[in-house]
This record gives C-alpha cells, sequence and structure tokens, in this order.
C-alpha cells in the first residue's frame, strides 16, 4: 500500500499505481487528430470552419468509425480523440479522415483547405465507457503535434503492429524529441 496525502493534510491509503487499474487496462490504438491552425480559421471564417467540422465529425461517427471498429472518444471542436483495438483499422480509419476533411473542406476559406495532422500509438491504457487514460494517451497527442498538415504520424509500437498487413510507404522519422516527454520518441 502507498500512502499519499490528500487535500486536507489526511492521509488515505491507495494501492500501489500498477495494481490500480488492471481491471480497466487494455492495449488499445489510440489517434489523436487536429486541424492546423485551427484558431486562426475560426477567428477568419467562425460559422463556415464550425459547419465543415460538424460535417466532418458526423460522417467520422457514423460511416468512419463504425467501418473501421473504432469509438470516438471525445471531440474537441478542432480535434478528436480516437479510440482502436487494433493499429491496421486505426490506420486504415486515419486514412479515410483524411479524405472526408479533404472533401468537407473544399471551397473553405477562399479556398483554404482544412488539413489535419494525425498520430497514432498503440499502448496499454486505462479505459472506460467515457474516456481513455494513461501515458499512451498523451504520447499519441504528442506524436500528432510531430506531423506536418495533411501527414499521419505512428509511433514504432503502431508500425510494427502494421507490418504484416502494410500497403503504403512509410518513412522513419527517428529519434524525436516532444514536450514533457522524458527520452525521445521513435
Amino acid at each position: 500500500m502507498v500512502m499519499r496525502a490528500t487535500h486536507e493534510g489526511n492521509k488515505m491509503e491507495t494501492p500501489a499505481d500498477e495494481d490500480l487499474w488492471s481491471d480497466l487496462r487494455a492495449r488499445r490504438t489510440i489517434v489523436v487528430l487536429d486541424v492546423v491552425e485551427s484558431v486562426r480559421l475560426m477567428q477568419a471564417h467562425e460559422a463556415e470552419f464550425i459547419a465543415r467540422w460538424r460535417r466532418f465529425v458526423d460522417e467520422m461517427r457514423t460511416r468512419v468509425l463504425p467501418q473501421f471498429g473504432g469509438r470516438l472518444v471525445k471531440s474537441l471542436g478542432d480535434g478528436m480523440l480516437l479510440d482502436f483495438a487494433e493499429a491496421p483499422p486505426a490506420v486504415a480509419a486515419a486514412l479515410e479522415a483524411q479524405r472526408v476533411i479533404a472533401r468537407c473542406s473544399k471551397g473553405f476559406g477562399g479556398g483554404e483547405p482544412l488539413c489535419l495532422r494525425i498520430g497514432i500509438h498503440l499502448a496499454d491504457v486505462v479505459i472506460d465507457e467515457l474516456d481513455v487514460y494513461g501515458t499512451g494517451v498523451n504520447l499519441a497527442a504528442r506524436i500528432a503535434a510531430l506531423a506536418q498538415p495533411s501527414q499521419i504520424v505512428l509511433s514504432a509500437e503502431a508500425r510494427d503492429a502494421l507490418v504484416p498487413s502494410l500497403d503504403g510507404e512509410v518513412h522513419d522519422l527517428g529519434e524525436c524529441y516532444a514536450k514533457h516527454m522524458v527520452a525521445p520518441i521513435r
């Protein structure tokens, strides 16, 4: 048992972190996507941005995620957190998301397209009906931040889960340093 202080200074006993959520822990593929330069685009074209984002979310929720067995964990107004049981359908859904956003953004803001950057990571996470938690989720978000507009970046773990079914070109970015991560990401 580990002793921890509460806000009032009283101590309470809780199990060690590794045992606390073992019944909710699962190996999942986490996908984080966000719209590149969303703040600027929303300031310039708020109503149009919202309409196109809503159309994108609706198509992802009703067509893409059911087709690839994914779950929409969160839609943040300019990004999404998605959960998949395996990496191949997660990557297929990410590729489809790039096609969907291209369709939804045709003619946006004088012809400027909405572009996604997407990060994918395979990790043990804590999962419940409302959310996904853990370092693996944070790492997926950091991986998304490494992506250029319209690019999908995968962790080495997610890439390794694809190799038997991979039908595409993969470029190794090498060791990448990400904000608040102790070790580099491959």
